[in-house]
């Protein structure tokens, strides 16, 4: 996207941002109380994320695995100091990666984009916090802000590499719930996806909060569990000003999206995620 934004806190998102890390410090020192203990627990996920790197230069072959593994640090220390291409950060849902995300992960791919994900339950003891048939929450309360401290680290992170431009923050679940949080980048924020979560959470997960000019798209089917827990609101209604933003509703679709049970809306989604990318 022409022009993406570097996100910079300002007035009461400021204040929101600080009171968000403050709480992401205490839930990482409430799961262990060693300091430093706790940052290699953060750091931890971001060594066992699984990153797909496509085809980025010539004579490069397509890379999958996880950051750690040592053909996904040659492939990527192999690349030009002078290539700048966007990226995306995808956020796994609250019972890890599975099929969902690993076919987001390869239709990213596959468009060209690198992809890191990181792996939240690489913590000692991560518990999940929610019960998707069911639609129970807050089974591990702490754990939304755990998810903010691995974004944040994991931003710097792929800002340090050199070779991205600008990232699209994607998050399936509570993933979804995650990226819509995020405020500021060290990088420019081309876009956030939000897909199966309606953005009306208690605060500070309502709505979308990087700034308006930042592009969203939400998506979730009708039939899913946390859409009807919350009779059918959705994403769209609390994007505010935001005016370069879709939330697609699919008419009887459950919580999967990639790996849907339903082709036909599978395929209305990923349409919608296509147009997405290609015009942000």
């Amino acid at each position: 996207m022409d022009g993406a934004l570097t996100i910079a806190a300002r007035g009461a998102g400021h204040l929101r941002r600080w009171r968000l890390a403050a709480l992401a410090a205490l839930a990482l020192l409430v799961f262990c109380p060693d300091a430093r203990a706790a940052e290699d627990e953060v750091a931890a996920t971001w060594d066992r994320a699984h990153v797909a790197l496509p085809r980025l230069a010539a004579g490069q072959r397509p890379v999958l695995g996880r950051l750690r593994d040592a053909d996904v640090q040659v492939a990527l220390s192999a690349l030009s100091a002078g290539l700048r291409v966007p990226a995306v950060l995808l956020l796994h849902g609250c019972s890890g990666i599975g099929a969902e995300e690993e076919s987001a992960k390869l239709f990213f791919m596959e468009r060209g984009y690198p992809v890191f994900m990181p792996d939240s339950f690489a913590r000692p003891g991560r518990q999940s916090n929610c019960a998707v048939r069911t639609a129970q929450t807050a089974l591990a309360p702490g754990t939304p802000y755990l998810r903010l401290a691995e974004i944040d680290y994991a931003l710097a992170a792929i800002a340090a590499l050199g070779f991205v431009e600008r990232v699209f923050l994607v998050g399936y679940s509570e993933g979804g719930l995650a990226v819509a949080a995020i405020e500021q980048s060290p990088l420019p924020l081309a876009g956030i996806v939000v897909l199966s979560w309606h953005c009306q959470g208690r605060e500070p997960y309502v709505g979308i909060k990087a700034p308006p000019e930042v592009p969203a798209l939400a998506v979730i089917g009708d039939n899913d569990p946390w859409y009807k827990a919350r009779a059918g609101r959705h994403c769209g209604e609390v994007f505010g000003d935001r005016r370069r933003a879709v939330s697609l509703v699919l008419p009887g679709n459950g919580h999967e999206v990639f790996t849907s049970s339903s082709p036909a809306s599978a395929a209305r989604a990923l349409d919608a995620i296509r147009t997405f990318l290609a015009t942000n």
